[in-house]
């Protein structure tokens, strides 16, 4: 895989339907772009930003499942999706308006490629929010390797970036969004890794594994896909009934050779007994997998 173009719109499964979406819409200023049911007559609603920029884009689907059981917390699944926001100013406007809405955050961090805010939504599913420094700043070891770290966050700085009367009056997502990479609680580190790296072609751009945790690109971003086993290890893999992530969605550029060698490598790949896998679903562009966890990505060639 030698780029991606974007990784977007992951699937939450969630309960209270009502309530999720008008958290994103109070608070994040999302709108329901379009809904449809399931074929179980369930409700899926599809949101993103009312910018000029972002007139279709969903940037996050809620799917309606009120019989949905709640995950182990041990279990594969959903870290924490990331919303990449342009800059440092989207960033510090992003942070006083959530902050002035009453939104709770768990922390921050600078991890040196970039500048983070971490938060959950009503069903504990963990946001990332953050802005990227520019990729000729990020740092590098000897070998040229990607260097990242979590540090405190000057939020004071941040703020500084806007005038009074901005402050005063701040806006979430000031100038659009969109995910910027997805981050996966796993069960077991090195066959992840190995599926990610070997089978869909991601390069290791940061590896934790002494910590317990690693992360994967393509193109030579710091991390699309992020994965850990901080509280996972060993646990229980994904189940397709339970509230988070549903599925991922990666799309990479117009490249039918490329896309059809990833989809050659997943069929060749023998995936774990301790994973159910479902039959693995081709139409033309589109292809989605699971993961040995049974997480699900949507592969798109576009």
């Amino acid at each position: 895989m030698h780029s991606i173009k974007k990784v977007g719109s992951p699937v939450l499964r969630v309960r209270d339907i009502d309530k999720i979406v008008m958290f994103y819409e109070t608070k994040f200023g999302l709108q329901v772009k379009r809904r449809h049911q399931d074929d179980y007559g369930n409700a899926v609603y599809e949101l993103g930003f009312v910018h000029i920029d972002y007139p279709e884009d969903s940037l996050l689907q809620l799917h309606h499942d009120p019989n949905a059981k709640n995950a182990s917390p041990h279990s594969a699944g959903l870290f924490h999706f990331a919303i990449l926001v342009p800059n440092r100013e989207s960033l510090a406007s992003t942070y006083l308006a959530l902050k002035k809405s009453g939104v709770y955050y768990d922390g921050f961090a600078d991890h040196l490629v970039s500048e983070s805010l971490y938060l959950r939504d009503p069903e504990n599913n963990g946001i990332e929010i953050y802005r990227d420094r520019p990729a000729r700043d990020w740092p590098r070891d000897s070998e040229g390797n990607i260097m990242m770290d979590t540090l405190p966050l000057n939020l004071q700085s941040i703020v500084a970036e806007m005038n009074r009367l901005e402050s005063e009056n701040p806006v979430a997502f000031p100038f659009g969004a969109r995910i910027g990479h997805m981050h996966l609680k796993v069960t077991n580190l090195e066959r992840s890794i190995k599926f990610y790296h070997k089978i869909l072609g991601f390069d290791i751009t940061v590896d934790w594994r002494s910590m317990g945790a690693a992360f994967l690109s393509a193109g030579g971003y710091h991390h699309h896909v992020g994965m850990n086993t901080w509280h996972s290890m060993n646990g229980k893999v994904h189940s397709s009934d339970v509230l988070g992530l549903e599925n991922f969605t990666i799309t990479v550029p117009d490249n039918i050779s490329s896309f059809n060698r990833i989809r050659s490598a997943i069929q060749s790949h023998h995936f774990s007994s301790e994973v159910k896998q479902k039959e693995q679903k081709s139409y033309g562009n589109q292809l989605t997998v699971s993961d040995p966890d049974g997480i699900q990505i949507v592969i798109i060639s576009e």
